[in-house]
């Protein structure tokens, strides 16, 4: 992060207005209201947990489209993707965006992958012209969620983002400073994500919290963003992006995987499933029954005991209003409506296996 804007969120989490992990905020005092405004008017969420990855060089197309799973060299400036990068056994290194600028290419990821993904980059790269530059350091990274994002943005004269596709990307002008957006539903809600440098971040956050005409955002922190994740059914890191897991697993492959573009790192594995229809487990939803919430990577069994899946995220659903859970779960023992159980220090928990997204 620039030091403009660290200094900017560290303030928030000094002053106690704000609880944190690090550098990343985790709430601000009542999830509950952060989940609502989320849900039901808008909010604006500092993405500290994201890396951007420049990538400049004359060969920096072809070379990104030779090591994730989706097109590259067919996008023009403004426009973007989800992908994965994979390793030769076709299992998940790391996930990401990858928006396509004038001069270079974004790739856009958690910060939990930015030194391994660096490191696999740089073993990919032998005699191509590309260069990588780690931007995160000098840009302030805003997410603007909800269903009054557009009335919002439209009063800080934003007018024309929430019209782009998934993923595009426009440079902008707020009052005379340069804003570059990105159209990211990053947690099921309609979203935006707003890059500037860390001064104009700053004064960028304090005017979406102070809008004029009754849509001023609030403010709201990770747990808030990760419950309305859980509820979409969006896979993330740690505990459904890993590499013990498969693109097909993922339920992702419409929007991270392109079976025309050709070879890539991982393509012969990923190929090979689609050709023989052949999925050995995939990411589904899990209704707990009681108040107890099991641990992410708790063991998922059938009624009989035996082993069926693993849990992943968990959170305690307010649109739900259970215990929810994504897990992995064998083919043919994932019909919604299946009942199991969950093991844990508690014993084992009842659950029912659930369509996603939960809400």
């Amino acid at each position: 992060m620039s030091n403009t804007w660290n200094e900017f969120v560290q303030s928030r989490i000094a002053s106690g207005e704000a609880v944190g992990e690090g550098d990343r905020i985790r709430h601000y005092g009542d999830v509950a209201q952060e989940y609502r405004a989320i849900r039901d008017e808008v909010a604006i969420v500092a993405r500290t947990g994201r890396v951007l990855l420049e990538v400049t060089g004359a060969d920096r197309a072809p070379w990104l489209h030779n090591l994730t799973t989706n097109e590259v060299k067919k996008l023009t400036p403004g426009e973007g993707n989800y992908a994965f990068a994979l390793n030769v056994q076709g299992r998940i290194l790391f996930d990401l965006s990858m928006l396509v600028r004038e001069a270079a290419i974004w790739v856009d990821l958690d910060c939990r992958f930015a030194e391994f993904a660096r490191k696999h980059f740089d073993k990919y790269t032998i005699t191509e012209d590309v260069q990588l530059t780690d931007r995160s350091d000098e840009l302030a990274r805003i997410g603007v969620t909800g269903p009054k994002t557009p009335e919002l943005l439209k009063r800080i004269g934003l007018s024309q983002v929430p019209a782009m596709p998934d993923l595009g990307t426009t440079e902008l002008d707020w009052t005379g400073r340069k804003v570059t957006a990105v159209r990211h539903d990053f947690c099921g809600p309609m979203g935006v994500e707003l890059l500037a440098p860390g001064e104009v971040g700053t004064a960028l956050w304090d005017c979406l919290l102070d809008a004029e005409g009754g849509c001023a955002a609030r403010a709201a922190g990770e747990e808030a963003v990760d419950l309305h994740r859980i509820e979409a059914g969006i896979p993330a890191p740690p505990w459904e992006i890993h590499d013990e897991v498969l693109p097909a697993e993922t339920r992702q492959l419409e929007r991270a995987v392109s079976y025309q573009k050709g070879c890539y790192l991982g393509q012969e594995v990923v190929e090979r499933m689609r050709s023989r229809g052949v999925v050995a487990r995939g990411l589904c939803g899990i209704k707990v029954s009681g108040d107890v919430e099991p641990a992410p990577g708790a063991p998922v069994q059938d009624e009989s005991g035996q082993p069926i899946g693993t849990l992943g995220s968990v959170c305690r659903s307010p649109a739900v209003g259970s215990v929810i859970a994504l897990a992995y779960v064998k083919t043919g023992r994932d019909t919604p409506g299946t009942a199991c159980k969950i093991v844990g220090k508690q014993g084992a928990i009842a659950a029912t296996i659930t369509k996603l997204p939960f809400a």
